[in-house]
């Protein structure tokens, strides 16, 4: 095994179909991740630092400061090409 752990934590809200379709397709993979409540003032206030204004907010980190990437919304391409290969 190597380094390559990835870290993921998705902002969320209630009711928001795409955090829920980002969640299973981490789920149904066997991606662990960290969700954070969106509607408490710290996470928005976090998501929005991340340049992100639509729910969810997913990022992902290589574990190296600065490496972080994220992107809003539901994006299936994304989640391939930043976890894909966790997935395998």
């Amino acid at each position: 095994m190597g380094t390559d752990q990835k870290t993921v934590r998705v902002y969320t809200k209630p009711n928001c179909q795409a955090c829920e379709a980002t969640k299973r397709w981490l789920t149904n993979r066997h991606i662990p991740f960290e969700v954070d409540d969106i509607t408490t003032e710290a996470n928005l206030a976090a998501a929005k630092a991340l340049g992100h204004q639509q729910a969810p907010v997913v990022v992902v980190s290589n574990g190296t400061p600065g490496d972080e990437v994220s992107w809003s919304g539901l994006n299936p391409f994304e989640l391939e090409k930043h976890l894909g290969k966790a997935a395998a």
